[in-house]
């Protein structure tokens, strides 16, 4: 039988270090300072500095490229268990890779640029810290891009014949059921967040539409962006290839974000009757996903037969 799980996806993660931003650090004088002063038992307080300003311009800079690659890697992935590794399904890989590409370009450039005023962030330091700086903690401009990395991985599911055929078939028996288990939870977290996904598209669109006041001279009042509804075309796309396992209740969020998408954003500001019946079938998708039953038979009969050909 085709393993549709092992082929259909795979697992993912994203590890992004910026240690050249210096970050906060403890400073033993200060702390024995604070401690005499204030008559504190000996480590019940500290007092620490932040090496680099973190208000800078280029250290914000960093900041915002790695939280748009963070960003890039959950948006066209679920979540995969307690770690860091996450679940892209294979139809999404290749736009993923796209996009993952171009946030890791950004963010290299970012590194790059901060690189060019760190001699003057450290002069910085040392004019802003006082007596507290040190001029030990800062490396030497030639090693400080050294300390940046972004590095992006991918493997394959867990495949469980590989250490079940090597144990006893009592354990085998319920190393299969534990894995079995383990992989329906993980799928049954990964569909609960395509509904948080939805949920929250949803709730912003009637949000806005709720608000909406036609911009005229009076009130001054600025419509809603056309991405209102782009966001519901692409949350709509995104759930329907992240589905894996064509969970039926997936599916069916998916045709109601599909129908929703179809009010176009010109019809929602120029027409009353349009944003009415916008509104109401927005709300009706958030009852809706307010009371799915996101356990199916079909997707445990799956997860089962994943189990045993892996």
């Amino acid at each position: 039988m085709e393993n549709n799980l092992a082929k259909g996806a795979m697992l993912v993660s994203v590890t992004i270090v910026n240690g050249g931003l210096l970050g906060e650090r403890r400073d033993n004088a200060a702390s024995e300072l604070v401690e005499n002063t204030f008559d504190v038992a000996h480590r019940r307080a500290k007092a620490s500095k932040y090496l680099i300003d973190r208000k800078h311009k280029q250290v914000k800079a960093v900041i915002a490229a790695s939280q748009r690659v963070r960003e890039t890697v959950y948006k066209y992935t679920n979540p995969w268990g307690d770690d860091k590794s996450r679940l892209l399904v294979v139809d999404l890989k290749e736009i993923f890779d796209r996009k993952l590409d171009r946030d890791v370009q950004l963010l290299h450039e970012a590194w790059d640029d901060y690189v060019k005023v760190y001699p003057q962030l450290v002069a910085d330091s040392e004019r802003d810290l006082g007596q507290l700086f040190e001029r030990s903690q800062y490396p030497h401009v030639d090693q400080i891009r050294d300390k940046f990395s972004v590095k992006a991985y991918t493997w394959p599911l867990p495949q469980s014949h590989h250490f079940i055929a090597k144990i006893a078939d009592n354990a085998a028996l319920a190393a299969k059921e534990a894995i079995e288990q383990q992989i329906e939870e993980r799928l049954l977290e990964a569909s609960a967040d395509m509904v948080r996904r939805a949920t929250d598209v949803v709730t912003i669109f009637v949000d806005r539409l709720e608000g909406f006041k036609k911009k005229d001279e009076t009130s001054g009042a600025k419509s809603f962006r056309d991405s209102l509804v782009e966001n519901i075309q692409e949350t709509a796309c995104l759930i329907e290839a992240m589905n894996i396992t064509s969970n039926p209740q997936i599916v069916k969020v998916v045709k109601q974000l599909q129908r929703l998408g179809k009010f176009s954003a010109w019809q929602l500001r120029n027409g009353e009757r349009y944003r009415i019946d916008a509104i109401s079938e927005g709300q009706q998708i958030l009852t809706n996903l307010a009371m799915l039953d996101l356990r199916d038979k079909e997707v445990a009969d799956m997860v089962a037969d994943a189990g045993e050909y892996m």
